[in-house]
């Protein structure tokens, strides 16, 4: 079964996204079922409505992986973490991906262009999105957590009527 994933990226990501989709595609068997920016012109100044689009899609359960490309990915995932559910994080290196992963079960990552070149960037994803947060055997703490950042979602925002999964807070 392929994983369905959401991608984008802005004017300055545009070619690494691009060569990220057909990674994802060919090498990691991945869906894409989000992919808005279809030339480079068409994601200047926009990273605050593609995250608003993107959490959206993951929060319909249309898929429940989300990669954004930029120079360096902070703002985007600035942006997209004010959603309700949604947990995302900017990294750089193939451990911090995996440990947002493996610990905080995010949902989507923030990647820069003019941080790391494409074969990096390659294993960076590979990390985050190889190994599956998995409530049987994941750390106690992270699982505690993961319902204390629930609650404090409960608290802080507004939960959209649309929301059609339990955003990965606890086990299905």
């Amino acid at each position: 079964m392929k994983t369905k994933i959401a991608i984008a990226c802005d004017d300055l990501g545009f070619e690494t996204k691009e060569a990220l989709r057909t990674y994802l595609i060919e090498e990691k068997n991945a869906e894409i079922v989000y992919d808005p920016v279809k030339k480079p012109e068409e994601g200047v100044n926009t990273f605050a409505v593609l995250a608003d689009e993107m959490a959206e899609v993951i929060q319909r359960d249309k898929c429940r992986l989300g990669i954004y490309i930029c120079g360096t990915g902070i703002g985007f995932t600035c942006q997209i973490n004010k959603h309700w559910g949604i947990r995302a994080a900017a990294v750089t290196n193939p451990y911090s991906a995996k440990r947002a992963r493996l610990s905080n079960n995010v949902q989507v990552i923030g990647l820069g262009c003019r941080v790391n070149g494409f074969e990096y960037i390659k294993q960076i994803v590979d990390a985050w999105y190889d190994e599956p947060f998995n409530f049987e055997t994941a750390r106690e703490n992270s699982k505690k957590n993961l319902l204390e950042a629930e609650d404090d979602d409960n608290r802080l925002l507004k939960k959209p009527s649309y929301v059609a999964w339990n955003m990965g807070f606890r086990p299905e």
